[in-house]
């Protein structure tokens, strides 16, 4: 038997006193009340998942550590770590580190990871990575005063820090830590077992026109674009009659992702964990994300939600209120474990 275990190390909130297990029971959720006590959030996220063999159907703690797994290492206040080291997590043995794309609330703690992993490790990535991003903090900036500009016509801009820059991928120093970076723009296998398979996706196609953007700009060829944050990845972890997708933003947008799953496998989703991305969203582009899920298989007649970080509780809100009654969403707290 194999057993999957998801734990959120950084998002944006901390709730001691969250009780999903106890008030809905979902018996695949785990929360210590003393660890999340002692736990700090932050604008960002990152999950460590374990894959683990149980050696004895009657005994789940005697598990055999098949694959340690990193996806997205929380901001730059190090959460994922003070988090992680609270609850005496190792990241030595680490197999895979997965980046769901290079923003600097997923990307914040890799240095300080890869100093703790004792081996070459494989650090997933897109070449998107390799670009100087740019991301406004003027609401009257208009997209003409950014695209087509030079660095150096922006300057001011960055001085007067109505917008914010994040440095490209340090790929020199991440190699002095042994990160073997390997950027893709394909669909990438981690594992692939007897009733479990675990894939991170490529490029996104992006075809629902509510859910297209213009916000985000990039340094390309010096010439400031902008970005569609084509690094945009998520992680499926694809059981024998169903799916669990795990997110880091989703600025592809959930419809598209969904999109995307689809062409790939005929099996339902039964969870979704991470960013959805519609903390700004209109209410038709909500509207018209629930109405996609409302046409969606369900997998046991339910599928569950968990929209955190970038999300909104907007977003939760309005699922909860408008969706079928089978489809559920729940924000977490820093410190949950989804056990599958």
């Amino acid at each position: 038997m194999i057993q999957v275990e998801i734990i959120l190390l950084t998002n944006n909130i901390v709730l001691p006193f969250q009780q999903l297990k106890q008030d809905y029971q979902l018996d695949f959720i785990e929360l210590n009340k003393l660890f999340a006590t002692k736990s700090l959030a932050e604008h960002g996220l990152g999950f460590l998942i374990n894959v683990y063999e149980v050696q004895d159907s009657n005994n789940f703690t005697n598990l055999k550590l098949l694959k340690k797994i990193i996806f997205d290492t929380g901001g730059p206040n190090l959460t994922f770590i003070h988090n992680s080291d609270l609850r005496g997590y190792q990241f030595y043995n680490t197999d895979i580190l997965i980046l769901s794309h290079w923003h600097y609330d997923h990307s914040g703690g890799l240095l300080k990871i890869l100093e703790r992993i004792e081996k070459e490790v494989p650090v997933i990535c897109h070449e998107s990575a390799t670009f100087e991003r740019f991301f406004r903090r003027e609401r009257n900036l208009k997209i003409e005063d950014l695209e087509g500009k030079s660095r150096e016509e922006i300057l001011p801009l960055l001085s007067s820090s109505k917008i914010v820059n994040q440095e490209p991928i340090d790929l020199k120093k991440i190699k002095t830590l042994n990160g073997q970076v390997q950027f893709t723009r394909d669909i990438y296998e981690i594992l692939n077992l007897d009733g479990l398979k675990i894939t991170v996706s490529g490029e996104i196609p992006r075809i629902h026109i509510e859910e297209d953007f213009n916000n985000f700009f990039s340094l390309q060829e010096n010439i400031l674009r902008i970005d569609n944050i084509l690094d945009d990845k998520f992680m499926m972890i694809e059981f024998d009659e169903n799916i669990v997708l795990l997110n880091g933003c989703c600025h592809s947008g959930l419809m598209n992702t969904l999109d995307y799953i689809k062409n790939y496998s005929d099996k339902p989703i039964s969870h979704i964990i991470g960013g959805f991305h519609m903390a700004r969203a209109s209410e038709k582009r909500i509207r018209a994300t629930i109405d996609y899920l409302n046409t969606l298989d369900l997998f046991n007649n339910t599928l569950y939600l968990f929209p955190i970080h970038c999300s909104g509780e907007r977003f939760i809100k309005m699922v909860n209120d408008i969706s079928s009654s089978g489809i559920k969403a729940f924000n977490t707290s820093v410190g949950t474990t989804f056990n599958f």
